[in-house]
């Protein structure tokens, strides 16, 4: 035994590999050589009084990384919580079988998203996942994972503030999980102011929606994709209700559309075909079950193909900003200045509220500004009648 010092601990050979030493100051510090020339510092102790009580070992860290003072410093920390009766290796031990946040998120993707929303949302969470959250938190054991550092990601998030509160969404979703399932005791994603969204209302012009439809028929396009953009602009569909659209849910005499469950945002329902649309789908070629096939025809259209076609469309266009989306809101948006109340709108659109579609009706001024001249002839001529001066 010898003071482990920076002397002592440089100058342990060949001769000392594998063996231990331990100081002759502080009992239960000491310093091994290891096979690859290597030192590391440990500290060893008893699990209890007695000989009886197993002895564990603790890896301080490896000289270089740590000098002899700091590694010995370390050493009273954990052998002064030995003396206090805790257990430091059986923490440490339980702390690596403790589950990490990906654990979490994986098991909230399996036990809760694909089982409870439908296919596509869990589709998209598992995105998120993979993309964002799993590369950024995955490895953080779960009683390690901070508010701060939450906060601390979210905040430089700033650039991508909707991308980013929908991740914020999940994390806080699946350690919400965890806290139910007892493997935390809070949840650190709650409580996180989220970012402020912009308001986009974006909505195609007569002249942009005009020119779209003519650059439809330019050739070099993808036909399937350049027929569901149009399907788009007729129906005000979202993409998704298409682009998974088969052949037997088509019924082109009685123009109607039967949307599935599992392939529309508010369950099952009928989309009234108007004659352009029935048009458009009866001049296609059936080469598969869906309606809007792949090149290989066994599935749907990818959406790779859809975003790309869509992106050479508005670029040529001069609307970079337009989203295929935009399109339905051109749609609805129309369709409430012709004079259609929240209730057929609603059901025309798919919503599950009248709040979504109070979007489009209330922002339409003209037919406001209509109906107050009526109120105000209405008032000028009893008041005139009555005799009552103005």
């Amino acid at each position: 035994m010898a003071r482990i010092t920076k002397r002592f601990v440089d100058a342990l050979g060949d001769e000392d590999a594998g063996r231990i030493h331990r100081d002759d100051e502080l009992h239960g510090f000491a310093v091994r050589r290891n096979a690859d020339g290597s030192r590391t510092y440990l500290v060893e102790y008893r699990a209890g009084r007695g000989r009886s009580y197993p002895t564990r070992r603790i890896s301080l860290g490896r000289h270089g990384a740590l000098t002899p003072d700091e590694a010995r410093r370390n050493a009273k920390q954990i052998l002064a919580r030995v003396a206090g009766g805790e257990d430091p290796a059986a923490s440490r031990a339980q702390h690596r079988r403790e589950p990490t946040v990906r654990d979490a998120l994986i098991t909230a993707l399996d036990q809760h998203w694909r089982p409870k929303r439908r296919a596509s949302t869990a589709k998209v969470f598992e995105e998120m996942i993979n993309r964002t959250l799993i590369p950024q938190f995955g490895a953080v054991r779960l009683s390690d994972l901070s508010r701060a550092e939450i906060r601390r990601w979210h905040a430089q998030q700033q650039h991508r503030p909707r991308a980013a509160n929908h991740e914020l969404a999940v994390l806080r979703k699946a350690l919400s999980l965890a806290v139910s399932d007892e493997l935390i005791s809070d949840n650190p994603a709650r409580g996180i102011p989220l970012h402020h969204e912009e308001e986009r209302d974006r909505v195609p012009t007569d002249a942009e929606l005009s020119e779209i439809w003519k650059q439809l028929s330019a050739p070099g396009l993808r036909p399937e994709a350049a027929t569901l953009i149009k399907l788009l602009i007729v129906t005000g569909c979202r993409v998704g209700e298409w682009q998974n659209a088969r052949w037997s849910d088509v019924d082109l005499k009685a123009a109607l559309l039967s949307l599935r469950a599992l392939t529309t945002k508010a369950g099952a329902r009928h989309v009234h075909l108007s004659g352009l649309a029935v048009e458009i789908l009866t001049a296609l070629p059936r080469r598969s079950d869906f309606i809007l096939c792949n090149d290989v025809g066994n599935g749907p259209i990818t959406k790779d193909v859809i975003r790309r076609t869509w992106e050479g469309v508005r670029e040529r266009v001069g609307a970079p900003d337009l989203r295929l989306h935009d399109l339905r809101h051109g749609f609805a948006t129309r369709g409430a200045a012709l004079g259609a109340n929240a209730l057929i709108l609603r059901d025309a659109l798919g919503h599950k509220t009248l709040a979504m579609t109070g979007r489009y009706v209330s922002r339409q001024n003209e037919p406001v500004r209509l109906l107050l001249e009526q109120i105000s002839h209405e008032l000028t001529a009893l008041l005139i009648y009555s005799g009552t001066k103005t």
